[in-house]
């Protein structure tokens, strides 16, 4: 199973104000993702709960495994120069 890793407290407060004050939705859900991986919540439960695929699920925990709060941040493509 996998879960990420021990949030700091600034982490934690900061996924926690994204989830209440966020205004773009991609941070929302990500940071709920990441809140529910910290409650130790397994990948198939919240990818159920939130509707996404597991594979999703387990790339966002790894990604802020990796990355910390920067992963939260949605990468667009630039798409054709």
């Amino acid at each position: 199973m996998i879960f990420v890793r021990d949030l700091t407290t600034k982490e934690g407060n900061q996924l926690r104000h994204i989830i209440r004050k966020g205004s773009h939705p991609v941070k929302v859900r990500r940071a709920m993702v990441i809140l529910a991986s910290a409650q130790k919540m397994t990948v198939p439960n919240i990818a159920r709960l939130y509707h996404l695929s597991e594979d999703h699920v387990r790339r966002l925990i790894h990604r802020f495994n990796k990355e910390g709060m920067k992963s939260l941040h949605p990468r667009y493509g630039g798409g054709r120069p």
